[in-house]
């Protein structure tokens, strides 16, 4: 089993990775291009952590 540390910090990224994309699919590309890295980032890790 996952220690408490390890599921906050799932369930943060999890949470940012889901609030960016409504943000992209809201607003103008131009307007949320600074969290474009930090998502990407944070995708990558998630599939890490699950394979």
């Amino acid at each position: 089993m996952a220690d408490p540390t390890e599921v906050i910090s799932l369930l943060v990224v999890t949470e940012y990775v889901v609030l960016s994309a409504v943000v992209l699919l809201l607003v103008p590309l131009e307007a949320a291009a600074p969290i474009l890295p930090l998502c990407l980032v944070f995708l990558v890790t998630l599939h890490l952590y699950r394979s």
